[in-house]
């Protein structure tokens, strides 16, 4: 008498009786469901997360901005606290270098921009009339286009054209709240990263005594650190890109003669911190102030190309030579990285949008549960 082997659990013979055929069990099922209610528990809390930080925006940004330039500072104050100055000394005289620096490069040239802007902006409408006409022509033609009906005969009754102008008042509180908008954004955070600079480090010991383990401590530490050494070594290196693109921005203008070409290389150092955004706005001022200070409208096409072309060789060749692999990202991460950035928190968003994302790779690298998606950042993951 022949018994036959008892297939495992969860496996069924086939009809041939040969080979074993899968089967699911409830148990199977159930464990399946629970997989699918925790993944989209977890979307849910990332959207959640992602609305609130849209609706807050006012609040997060000067907060995450401060956060950063701590972690890429706070290797300067340590390295002055060795020598015996004290951390809030040392904060101190970073900040205000560095207030002084801008000061004197950037915000007194610029307010004798501005202050030429109004009469600047009607020299450029009238060098750009032939473009203006154009446009104009093309309005009006598709105006004809929708007021006519099947017939070609236009329509008598034509709605009256009524313009409503806001109240001198409301105007100016507008400029008003934007200025203010901007000052509590410079007020928070100049003074959030003074404290963080100055005591930082204290708090970060606090957060570790609250930890319960010594491994939650350890990951704690390897956080901090890999953001730290991440964004201080994509800044640095993107810094001293930035500069070289500045003088060379600079000497360009400076040869084209240009009117303070020392702000226009500045300009474009600064604007080049920010991804693929920044170019297309220093191409877009450098033509404007062209078109206004030269007759010849042609001009400012020829140095509107310069600086096209020095930022493009700086972007296609020079800082992918120089990030080398181990800070490369995807461009498509990088892209959507700007949009999504971009849209929540505006400018300051696409310009945070590149050391955010560096963060998160950071961050998901240090966690066991979080290696695939770092290895879709870019992180480096062991394969086992």
């Amino acid at each position: 008498m022949s018994t036959a082997a008892k297939a495992p659990s969860g496996l069924a013979e086939d009809s041939s009786g040969l080979a074993p055929a899968l089967i699911f069990s409830p148990d199977d099922s159930s464990t399946a469901t629970i997989e699918v209610y925790s993944v989209a528990t977890r979307v849910c809390a990332v959207l959640l997360v992602l609305y609130a930080m849209y609706f807050a925006r006012s609040l997060f940004v000067p907060i995450v901005t401060s956060m950063f330039a701590y972690l890429t500072l706070r290797p300067i104050v340590r390295q002055t606290r060795k020598f015996g100055v004290p951390p809030s000394v040392s904060a101190a005289a970073l900040l205000g270098g560095l207030l002084a620096l801008a000061t004197y490069l950037v915000i007194d040239p610029a307010r004798d921009v501005i202050a030429e802007a109004p009469a600047n902006i009607a020299i450029a409408k009238e060098r750009l009339s032939f473009v203006i006409e154009k446009i104009e022509y093309f309005n009006r033609a598709t105006d004809d286009m929708t007021t006519t009906d099947t017939d070609g005969v236009k329509e008598v009754n034509e709605p009256v054209p009524v313009e409503v102008k806001p109240a001198a008042w409301s105007t100016n509180l507008s400029i008003l709240n934007g200025t203010g908008n901007l000052v509590s954004f410079l007020g928070v955070s100049g003074v959030l990263l003074y404290f963080l600079l100055a005591t930082g480090d204290d708090l970060l010991r606090n957060v570790m005594r609250a930890l319960p383990t010594l491994t939650a401590r350890k990951q704690l530490i390897g956080v901090v650190e890999n953001v730290q050494e991440g964004l201080g070594s994509y800044l640095a290196q993107v810094t001293a890109i930035n500069i070289g693109l500045g003088v060379a921005v600079g000497l360009a203008m400076w040869g084209l003669e240009m009117p303070t070409p020392v702000l226009w290389g500045v300009m474009a150092m600064l604007l080049n911190f920010i991804p693929m955004v920044g170019a297309l706005c220093g191409a877009l001022v450098i033509f404007l102030v062209t078109l206004v200070n030269f007759e010849a409208s042609y001009y400012a096409f020829i140095v509107a190309g310069v600086y096209v072309t020095l930022t493009t060789i700086e972007g296609q060749f020079i800082t992918p030579s120089i990030l080398g692999r181990s800070l490369e990202m995807s461009p498509v991460l990088v892209f959507l990285s700007v949009v999504i950035w971009g849209w929540m928190w505006g400018m300051m968003g696409v310009f945070l949008s590149v050391p955010i994302l560096i963060a998160a790779r950071m961050v998901c690298e240090q966690y066991s549960g979080m290696k695939s998606l770092a290895a879709v950042l870019g992180g480096r993951v062991e394969e086992t």
